[in-house]
């Protein structure tokens, strides 16, 4: 038990002592087609007049000693505001907020952001945009959970929380701000007919995040600083002539400090028309299947459902790295919910038109 006790002190040292490995990477979910001001905020407000999100993620429980998971809680609510005072132009504002929770120690971040996008019709088909945003944020460390080897006890022959620990006794959170730009193109055709999927739909973008590398200065043993991330994003959706079916592929790479990861993945939407009995006015309701992988660590089935202005999703991911041992291949389930006015079923996503 001693052996136990201070290997747990090791791993806690380490912690500490490499704060940079624990907090010097920002949040991530697997389904990235519904986090879009989380990817860019030039994508604020290019959807819609209003849209919201919710998106919850449990990761890697097996990796806890006492099976406390990787919890992260993510809401973003964006609008298109100047529509009908600029013909070819408008503007995006947008909110976004996450909590996130990890593992035994309660490693925990909260961030609340404002995005400003401006978006410019180039013509009938596509938007151009630029975004820029700002939060503030805060981290923590519970120091409740912490064991050390002076707290281990011959009597009983293991940890006693009885015993006070002169190692560490509070550790302070940590306040910054964070700031980050963006840009985005849009692309839409023109479907032939209401819910129709013979159209092409994409859109492609770079962000640079935590461009102003706050320093996290959460303890007195280290003067941390938050790497800037770079993300390049896209997807599409491409139609199937003359069916109700369209391939849905979507891409998301992020550079963070020496870190990188890749997304990538592809679903198969089936649309479905639903008129209704008492307006006449089609709902539509669409459902996708598909998987992300994550390179070199995880793949998540997903499946995707909108049903007029809602859209419901649900992934999980299986680990097939070095990772597996711990978690047997237990990564993580991951929900999302998404709003969007007016209902994306009842027109084609027409930018301007033609003899504009």
């Amino acid at each position: 038990m001693r052996r136990k006790i201070l290997l747990a002190t090791i791993i806690l040292s380490a912690v500490l002592m490499n704060i940079r490995s624990s907090f010097a990477q920002d949040i991530h979910f697997t389904q990235t087609t519904m986090i879009p001001l989380v990817l860019n905020p030039a994508l604020t407000g290019t959807e819609g007049d209003q849209r919201a999100f919710l998106n919850y993620k449990n990761q890697w429980r097996g990796l806890s000693a006492n099976g406390a998971a990787f919890n992260t809680a993510f809401f973003s609510v964006d609008g298109a505001f100047m529509k009908k005072r600029w013909e070819r132009a408008h503007v995006g504002v947008g909110i976004t907020g996450f909590k996130d929770v990890a593992g035994d120690l309660k490693m925990g971040t909260t961030q609340i952001n404002l995005s400003l996008a401006g978006v410019v019709h180039i013509n009938a088909n596509n938007t151009l945009s630029g975004g820029l945003q700002g939060g503030y944020v805060q981290k923590s460390v519970s120091v409740a959970a912490m064991q050390w080897e002076s707290q281990y006890n011959p009597s009983i022959g293991g940890f006693d929380p009885n015993i006070l620990s002169n190692d560490v006794s509070a550790l302070p959170p940590t306040r910054y701000g964070d700031f980050s730009l963006g840009l985005a193109w849009g692309y839409a055709s023109e479907a032939s007919s209401l819910g129709a999927n013979d159209q092409l739909r994409a859109n492609f973008g770079f962000s640079a995040q935590n461009v102003n590398t706050p320093k996290q200065n959460y303890t007195d043993i280290t003067n941390d600083q938050l790497y800037a991330k770079f993300v390049v994003h896209g997807n599409a959706l491409i139609g199937v002539p003359q069916s109700d079916l369209a391939i849905v592929p979507s891409m998301a790479y992020f550079i963070q400090g020496p870190s990188s990861q890749l997304n990538v993945g592809t679903m198969i939407r089936m649309t479905i028309k639903e008129k209704s009995k008492y307006t006449g006015v089609y709902k539509g309701t669409a459902v996708s299947f598909g998987a992300h992988y994550r390179l070199k660590d995880a793949i998540a089935p997903m499946v995707l459902l909108e049903h007029s202005n809602y859209s419901f999703g649900l992934s999980y991911d299986v680990n097939v790295s070095g990772l597996t041992a711990a978690t047997r291949g237990k990564g993580g389930i991951e929900i999302s919910l998404k709003y969007v006015n007016p209902n994306p079923f009842h027109s084609a996503p027409r930018l301007l038109d033609d003899e504009d």
